[in-house]
């Protein structure tokens, strides 16, 4: 598991993007866990943490179409 002191919600997309299942976990927030690139938001009941997990999943979903891009 991965442990990010900081919140840094595009540095965290990245991680996500670079594994298909997993967990990581956010120092002031708690666990995470995310599947296929996409945070669970399920077992999340924090509003700050639900804010973060979309605000990650909009970077993941940002990151991937600006890979499909010719550069």
């Amino acid at each position: 598991m991965k442990v990010f002191k900081q919140l840094s919600p595009r540095q965290i997309a990245r991680h996500i993007k670079s594994f298909h299942r997993g967990s990581f976990m956010v120092e002031a927030l708690g666990r995470f866990e995310f599947q296929g690139g996409v945070i669970d938001l399920k077992t999340l009941s924090c509003h700050q943490a639900l804010r973060l997990a979309r605000q990650i999943n909009l970077a993941v979903r940002d990151l991937r179409t600006t890979a499909l891009l010719p550069g």
